[in-house]
């Protein structure tokens, strides 16, 4: 019976980081859609003579670095293996500092309402994710018999 406890336990806690992860892409959406929203209106209210900073380099990395997100929250989900709950919370702190400091930066240069979107919607959901990631590492490994049976 506690084997069937532990790993319920490590169930939930899985699912725990994941969600977490998944909040912090979301809190990335919103980051962007308010920077975007802002770039917008500062090109409606300089008549269009600002230059445009979007390239297709910029255009390029904001597509990746969106799409990146999946990637942290299907880590605790897919497997319960040690590798993989080492690489979601250094893969989604990496991807919490990068958009963070971004976000600093698009602050300091366009206003700090980015930046505290940034903070906010960004890196206190990471902060809580990369917790619950690192505790996932120390859960003990599951049985094989549990693994063979909820495979099957």
């Amino acid at each position: 019976m506690t084997d069937m406890t532990a790993e319920l336990g490590a169930q939930l806690a899985r699912q725990k980081a994941a969600l977490l992860w998944t909040l912090c892409g979301l809190g990335n959406t919103i980051y962007a859609a308010i920077q975007i929203l802002t770039f917008v209106n500062h090109q409606m209210d300089s008549s269009g003579t600002a230059p445009t900073v979007f390239d297709a380099m910029a255009l390029w990395y904001f597509g990746v670095a969106c799409s990146l997100w999946i990637v942290p929250p299907l880590f605790p989900l897919i497997t319960s293996g040690r590798a993989a709950n080492l690489a979601s919370p250094l893969l989604g702190s990496f991807l919490v500092v990068t958009s963070v400091a971004g976000g600093l930066f698009d602050g300091v240069r366009d206003g700090l309402h980015i930046a505290a979107t940034a903070v906010l919607a960004l890196a206190l959901p990471g902060i809580f994710a990369v917790r619950a990631s690192w505790r996932l590492l120390r859960l003990p490994a599951a049985p094989t018999h549990l693994v063979k049976e909820s495979a099957s």
